[in-house]
């Protein structure tokens, strides 16, 4: 080849492979020999990209070596370093890389330089010292260093703050479980304006925290309480004062006595009641006065779901009061007539305002759900187990996918969570500052604008350790929603309920974006991942073609393809509904152990989408 057409073959691809990566001076690369040309001259293939290089020394095609960039003025040299196509002389090669980089020969740094081989990732002195100072701060290393290549391959600063930011993000590290831990070190910390927003707002982005939650699995073991005898009513009634709902660790008799004598003493309060503690208290009222007529016509007026037998309630309720005038009567019959008519009366989800009052239930609720969503139920007895788990179910909404079901995560749930977690708050506060002091009240109170301004204050120790780590998953989140070329993606995990527990779905998103800027829903590819309780990791990879949707299921359960076979016309029908069609739904077993599979899940979902031509590449 002549020598003109060289320079200008040389000229003509330097041009393009700078557009796409910029090498430094004093930079070290791990590269294949693809070509050579004359005037040591060679194609070489660093990673997945090939470039053109000028080298020192003549060496052979096909092989693969350690070498550094040096400075130069349009052309990229390469210096040799060493060989590593032996992987006998691959320790003494990685030894004298570190040795010209002024580094120790550690166990550490020897790992991490075979990270960097490994992953094929350009890296220099400054940047395996910075590399080597940020894993010895973090608890997982492969999670460490999943962060430092996302951090190289997708351009972003290499500063400690973008690496913390990535590494709380791509380990497993859950956001509700961020969430939560804030909200827990905010109930010991001063009740600022700023404090009271943030714990209002994690109130209304966590379902698992909300009062309605927990108090419907309390309300359940009431009614079961109430509404049977035996075994099932005496675990129900022992699980409401384990968890510190019933405070009086006593027999069912005491505690039914403690209602009577509450209503009793209750003056001028009925108005307050509500109706089924109003039409109690009423009956009693009359029984005690011996009025039985006029309680008996006002049960037979009442109109319980299920029908009981007036003329026998009232006669046992007489009982009670019988025994305190002195008379020996049958006071457990009275007391059992007393259930049956807190049971037809609907009171157990009103039992905190005569018992243990509307905090201490909805703690009590909140300590039961968390007991439900660790499965600790074995150590309480298999009949105590099954009361818990059919609690928690009723604290969650009805499945997805049911015909005529609500859905677990609505596109409304979806967009008020986004929303608020505050993604965009960096383009809303420089927005406002444009518009100079006056602007900045327009700056939203969401999720990370909050906890950025708890952080200003400074609050106490636990609370700042709790808010540090939240921040950089928030942070995490937006570096990683970023453009590529012409394709935009999303990355960000949503929360729901599920089994009694507050669990989370991990969400990447990528596609075009219409002409007006929105999402373009016609073409886009998205891929979900979840940890259930009982088929553990779950992949899907979702691909949206002119409204032609398939999907691929990755999971190591092996009946799940039968078991979702089923729900398959109900998927199809609820698509066609939205203008979607589904052209087949496709089963994977990746047949990974649950060892190969736990940190690293979640960085897989995150790597870098390349844009590359038409083609999306997760």
């Amino acid at each position: 080849m002549e020598t003109g057409k060289l320079k200008s073959l040389f000229t003509e691809k330097t041009a393009k492979q700078t557009q796409m990566t910029e090498f430094r001076p004093g930079q070290l690369i791990n590269g294949k020999i693809i070509k050579l040309y004359p005037e040591h001259i060679a194609e070489v293939l660093i990673g997945s990209q090939k470039v053109v290089a000028q080298l020192e020394v003549p060496l052979s095609a096909n092989e693969r070596y350690w070498f550094q960039v040096q400075p130069g003025e349009g052309k990229i040299h390469l210096k040799l370093i060493s060989s590593s196509a032996n992987e006998k002389d691959q320790h003494g090669s990685m030894t004298r890389i570190l040795s010209e980089l002024g580094l120790q020969p550690t166990k550490e740094n020897l790992d991490l330089v075979r990270f960097f081989i490994k992953e094929q990732l350009p890296v220099n002195g400054e940047l395996l010292k910075l590399s080597s100072e940020w894993l010895k701060t973090v608890e997982s290393r492969t999670a460490g260093q999943d962060a430092i290549k996302m951090l190289l391959t997708r351009g972003m600063p290499v500063t400690k703050t973008v690496f913390e930011a990535l590494y709380t993000t791509t380990k497993e590290q859950s956001l509700v479980m961020l969430m939560e831990q804030l909200g827990k070190s905010l109930e010991a910390a001063e009740e600022t304006e700023t404090v009271a927003s943030l714990k209002k707002l994690l109130d209304e982005m966590l379902p698992a925290n909300r009062n309605s939650s927990s108090a419907a699995v309390l309300n359940h073991l009431a009614s079961i309480w109430l509404g049977s005898n035996g075994k099932r009513s005496e675990a129900a009634l022992d699980l409401l004062q384990q968890y510190g709902a019933i405070p009086v660790k006593s027999s069912e008799n005491n505690v039914l006595q403690q209602l009577v004598s509450i209503l009793q003493n209750l003056d001028g309060t009925e108005e307050n009641l509500p109706e089924g503690w109003r039409f109690v208290k009423t009956v009693l009222t009359l029984i005690e006065k011996g009025n039985g007529a006029s309680a008996r016509q006002l049960m037979a007026s009442f109109s319980p779901k299920t029908p009981f037998s007036v003329d026998v309630v009232a006669d046992s309720l007489a009982f009670i009061f019988d025994r305190t005038n002195g008379k020996d009567t049958n006071l457990q019959t009275g007391l059992l007539a007393f259930k049956q008519l807190l049971s037809h009366s609907n009171v157990s989800d009103s039992l905190p305002l005569l018992l243990a009052g509307e905090a201490d239930w909805g703690q009590a609720g909140l300590k039961l759900l968390e007991a439900a969503g660790k499965q600790q139920q074995a150590s309480i007895g298999a009949l105590h187990a099954q009361l818990v788990a059919e609690a928690a179910v009723h604290a969650e909404p009805a499945l997805a996918l049911q015909e005529e079901g609500i859905s677990l995560l609505s596109d409304t749930k979806i967009k008020g969570f986004l929303s608020a977690l505050g993604l965009s708050f960096e383009h809303h506060l420089s927005e406002v500052l444009k518009g100079g002091e006056q602007g900045k009240v327009q700056v939203p109170d969401t999720l990370k604008s909050l906890t950025l301004r708890l952080l200003h204050e400074d609050p106490p120790l636990a609370v700042k350790e709790a808010a540090e780590p939240l921040v950089n998953k928030l942070t995490g989140f937006q570096l990683l929603s970023q453009e590529s070329g012409p394709i935009q993606q999303l990355v960000v995990q949503v929360p729901f309920i599920q089994g009694g527990k507050t669990s989370e779905l991990s969400m990447q998103w990528s596609g075009k974006r219409t002409e007006n800027g929105k999402i373009d829903a016609d073409f886009c590819r998205v891929l979900f991942y979840l940890n259930l309780q009982h088929l553990d990791d779950i992949i899907i990879d979702m691909q949206v073609q002119n409204r032609v949707m398939s999907i691929q299921v990755f999971n190591d359960h092996p009946e799940l393809k039968k078991l979702a076979e089923q729900m398959t016309p109900v998927l199809k029908k609820k698509l066609t509904k939205l203008n979607y069609q589904l052209s087949a739904v496709h089963f994977h077993m990746p047949g990974q152990g649950k060892a190969e599979r736990t940190e690293r899940s979640l960085a897989k979902l995150y790597e870098q989408n390349e844009y590359n031509g038409v083609d999306i590449k997760i």
